[in-house]
């Protein structure tokens, strides 16, 4: 049963509005094919409290947390797969990453503030896609899909193809490979001009499908493959790691210009960083 208030907003911008505490996916489901367009979703609230401030007008606000199965972590075959609600905190901590994604539960640790660790959520942080966030540049570099539902049924997409487009229904979950040939690293020192995150298999001593996650660099997070043929040896990743990082910097987009930083500054340090961060996860396995 769906939980219905009234609220008259404590800051002077916000509009009166209706909650909504639905309790299964299902339930969410029903509430958006009844509402059409005139419904928000909030998780952790952090970017829809902004929002709303700004005097963003919304008739049905529906709240996530209420929803369980929003706010799991599981593993599924060779794969993590992580609730749209989970907090940047619970997933840093829970059992199935540390012990299965241990870089990537080191990198959580370091992202934003208490605030934003206890009550962010994943996949708020991923839907506003927004240059600065990192769990996108993260997720991009691990080829992370994005699981949706409404009431018509569910489906998955990359979680590159999320970032292009708005309209997907009821993000439940992200799922994303693990196992121990599973490598992942991720550089945020320059921020707010770029960050790097780089994912990739080692397997029979070579490194193959190694993917590229950045930040901050571009309108919107961005992630791209590093071609690297059939796969590449340490020896030769440690000594081809500038040539590499130059040329996938060079192939990129033109990145963003602000105060920040230049946009051929922005391209010389992605290239710097990755080399790094190639250079990291090569010496690592010897």
């Amino acid at each position: 049963m769906t939980e219905m208030a009234s609220f008259q907003g404590t800051y002077s911008n916000i509009s009166s509005f209706d909650l909504h505490r639905p309790t299964s996916i299902a339930e969410v489901c029903e509430l958006t094919t009844r509402f059409g367009e005139n419904y928000m979703f909030m998780g952790g609230g952090l970017d829809v409290l902004q929002m709303l401030k700004s005097g963003m007008p919304v008739e049905n606000l529906i709240y996530l947390k209420t929803v369980p199965e929003l706010n799991s972590v599981e593993i599924v075959s060779n794969m993590i797969r992580v609730g749209a609600c989970v907090t940047h905190h619970a997933f840093e901590i829970h059992p199935a990453i540390l012990k299965n994604a241990t870089d990537l539960a080191h990198v959580w640790k370091q992202l934003g503030n208490i605030r934003i660790r206890i009550a962010g959520t994943i996949g708020g942080n991923i839907l506003a896609n927004s240059a600065s966030y990192d769990a996108l540049p993260a997720f991009l570099a691990l080829d992370a899909v994005a699981h949706f539902e409404d009431s018509k049924g569910s489906w998955c997409v990359s979680i590159e193809n999320v970032t292009k487009t708005k309209q997907f229904g009821l993000l439940t979950a992200i799922e994303f490979p693990i196992g121990d040939a599973r490598v992942f690293s991720m550089d945020r020192s320059l921020k707010p001009v770029t960050s790097v995150a780089i994912s990739a298999e080692f397997s029979r001593g070579l490194f193959k499908n190694i993917r590229v996650g950045i930040g901050c660099a571009f309108s919107t997070p961005l992630g791209r493959s590093l071609h690297n043929k059939a796969g590449i040896s340490p020896g030769e990743l440690i000594d081809h790691a500038e040539e590499l990082a130059r040329a996938f910097a060079a192939a990129l987009p033109e990145p963003v210009e602000n105060v920040f930083a230049s946009a051929s500054y922005r391209r010389r340090m992605i290239a710097v960083i990755l080399a790094r961060q190639l250079l990291k996860i090569a010496k690592g396995h010897p």
